[in-house]
């Protein structure tokens, strides 16, 4: 499985790539912050959701610690092979452990 560091993806954020973040973890926990530009799919609503992926584009999928984000991953994967999924190791923790913005929703 693919991944990335938050340090990696904040590089790729701040030298203007087109970026495609989407954050699996729940309402409540969103609720706290998201990054800034990511699209918020609950894990357990990606099955119902995966023609919002395209082939063409990269996804960093992300939760709160990175297990279920690699899940997500995983199960992107296996749905169809032409998705390129990208876990981001560490989650929102490592996100904000690292003090990058974090933006109310």
């Amino acid at each position: 499985m693919e991944s990335i560091t938050t340090d990696e993806l904040k590089k790729k954020m701040f030298d203007n790539e087109p970026i495609h973040i989407v954050d699996v973890r729940e309402n409540e926990e969103t609720a706290k912050g998201i990054i800034p530009g990511a699209t918020t799919i609950p894990m357990n609503e990606i099955p119902d959701n995966l023609n919002e992926f395209n082939e063409n584009d990269t996804y960093y999928i992300i939760c709160a610690a990175g297990v279920r984000s690699a899940n997500v991953v995983n199960y992107l994967k296996e749905q169809n092979p032409k998705i390129h999924a990208v876990n981001v190791e560490g989650g929102m923790k490592a996100w904000g452990d690292e003090g990058l913005e974090i933006k109310s929703i």
